[in-house]
């Protein structure tokens, strides 16, 4: 075997081991962020959870699917439209014509 084969030889190993450890990191840092995927409900204690979910509590204005479920309350809509909105208040008047 030449000094040629042998480098060969060597910088497929060292490529190959690299390959390898490469697939080794992938898997353990996927496997760590899958298990690091802990809820916040988890997180807070028995009288923090009753302080937080409490209905006086101005921050649960507006509820997001986190809070929705620590506390057991429905999300609130954010595209909620204004009931006293009509279409004809939405246009200016100068904007709608009469059609001759």
């Amino acid at each position: 075997m030449n000094i040629m084969e042998r480098h060969a030889s060597m910088m497929t190993r060292i490529f190959t081991i690299s390959l390898m450890i490469a697939a080794v990191l992938t898997t353990i840092i996927i496997i760590g962020i899958e298990t690091f995927n802990v809820g916040h409900a988890q997180l807070l204690t028995p009288q923090e959870k009753a302080q937080f979910c409490n209905p006086n509590n101005p921050k649960l204005k507006f509820v997001n699917s986190t809070e929705s479920k620590i506390c057991g309350i429905p999300t609130t809509s954010t595209n909620a439209t204004n009931a006293t909105t009509t279409p004809s208040s939405i246009l200016a008047p100068s904007i709608i014509k009469a059609t001759p």
